[in-house]
């Protein structure tokens, strides 16, 4: 491990890895259970979430406003999100202010008072928060992607969960999700800035005191499927596209992981992207379009985001369709695969000056690889890729039958047939 990578492993369960920056002025320090919606019963879809949002409403130690004004007096920030796959809570402060920041993320993940009147509050809040998520076609084309496309296992729930579900959620479903972030599940504390890795790792023994070591384990289960999907609304004007697959990660070599990062910036990723210049730029058939490829602890999906008039869905998508197939057959273009890697290599070194983004960078790592790689490895494994391996790659894992689209569109549009044929 890099020598300012340091990492320990207590006995109860929590793990902790710092990034030392000694340079730096600020510090980001945060700690991440592995558990996230694609882990609960499809009952409980929202429980991670819904436990992240309650623990900010009070601690045995700390109000809700104590909670945030602790450190916003110090001009930090607390932040929290839950994924598929993961629950995190980092904040971010003066170096100075490391160890307050550490008890208060702390103090969110041991000591959370579950209310009821403040659960049965933050309750209405979620169902919101999803009715917002349904109002915004972007954001909702996006989950009926994963609905359809992992029908039949976890990662096809949506994080923040469905009415339904969060309806059904009970004071006694949340307390035993307290019970298990504190005896069954691992912790992982990670901190980068101008840190010393002994003093949090001594921080940490006496605020996870009451953390016991578990073996709790949840199996992962995936399945891709064909099709698509449409939801019409009324009041809409634009379509909105997601058209993506999925292949697991043992079905890619190891040396092809840094193959799919290049293939995805180059075909999507930035104005200067293929698709970007194809769909906007020389057709001008949309505001906004992007490739994104999502790392899960098995498995990569990679898809295209666009939303467009519905009259020119149909020509957007047959571009889409004829880009993805002209890299599968020709390959880069002249001078392109060189300044990719440019790309992937400058955005990390840029990243690397932020505490918050070397924070959440060795969280990940950990959580998706076990390990951690550091900006040298990452940037021979980036250099070393050849043209034919991104190509191998892309045919590899792109030529199958499980391409899935979702589309959400205004009630008067017509859906285009090249959807339901889309192969490559």
């Amino acid at each position: 491990m890099n020598q300012l990578i340091q990492k320990t492993e207590l006995d109860n369960g929590v793990t902790v890895i710092t990034d030392y920056m000694p340079e730096a002025y600020s510090a980001t320090v945060g700690a991440w259970i592995p558990r996230g919606s694609r882990h609960e019963k499809e009952s409980l879809n929202g429980l991670s979430h819904f436990y992240e949002h309650l623990v900010f409403k009070g601690t045995e130690n700390r109000s809700s406003l104590e909670i945030v004004r602790e450190l916003e007096d110090l001009g930090g920030s607390l932040d929290a999100y839950t994924t598929r796959q993961e629950t995190g809570f980092y904040a971010q402060v003066s170096k100075e202010d490391v160890f307050t920041a550490l008890d208060v993320v702390g103090d969110l993940l041991m000591n959370p008072l579950f209310d009821e009147s403040e659960l049965e509050k933050e309750r209405k809040v979620i169902i919101e928060e999803i009715k917002s998520y349904d109002d915004i076609a972007e954001e909702r084309v996006g989950d009926l992607f994963n609905e359809l496309h992992f029908n039949g296992c976890g990662l096809a729930m949506p994080i923040a969960g469905t009415l339904k579900s969060v309806k059904s959620i009970t004071p006694e479903n949340l307390l035993d999700y307290r019970r298990q972030v504190i005896e069954d599940l691992p912790i992982y504390v990670c901190a980068a800035g101008n840190v010393k890795h002994q003093e949090i790792v001594d921080q940490c023994e006496n605020i996870f005191q009451k953390k016991k070591k578990g073996n709790i384990t949840f199996p992962l289960s995936y399945k891709a499927n064909r099709g698509l999907k449409v939801i019409s609304k009324q009041e809409l004007q634009q379509s909105s596209l997601y058209l993506g697959t999925s292949f697991l990660k043992a079905e890619l070599p190891k040396e092809f992981r840094f193959a799919f990062s290049i293939f995805n910036v180059s075909m999507g990723s930035g104005m200067s992207s293929r698709l970007f210049q194809k769909i906007r730029e020389e057709n001008g058939l949309a505001y906004s379009i992007f490739s994104m490829a999502d790392s899960y602890k098995d498995c990569y999906s990679w898809g295209v985001s666009l939303a467009t008039t519905p009259k020119r869905l149909e020509k957007a998508t047959g571009l889409i369709q004829k880009e993805i197939d002209l890299f599968l057959k020709e390959g880069f273009f002249p001078g392109e695969l060189e300044r990719t890697k440019q790309n992937i290599i400058g955005a990390m070194k840029i990243n690397a000056d932020s505490t918050d983004k070397r924070t959440l960078r060795l969280a990940e790592q950990q959580l998706h690889l076990g390990h951690y790689c550091s900006m040298q490895e990452i940037e021979d494994g980036i250099n070393s890729v050849s043209k034919e391996q991104v190509i191998e790659m892309t045919r590899l894992v792109l030529k199958n039958d499980f391409w899935t689209a979702a589309v959400v569109q205004p009630a008067t549009a017509k859906t285009p047939t090249a959807l339901n044929e889309i192969r490559f």
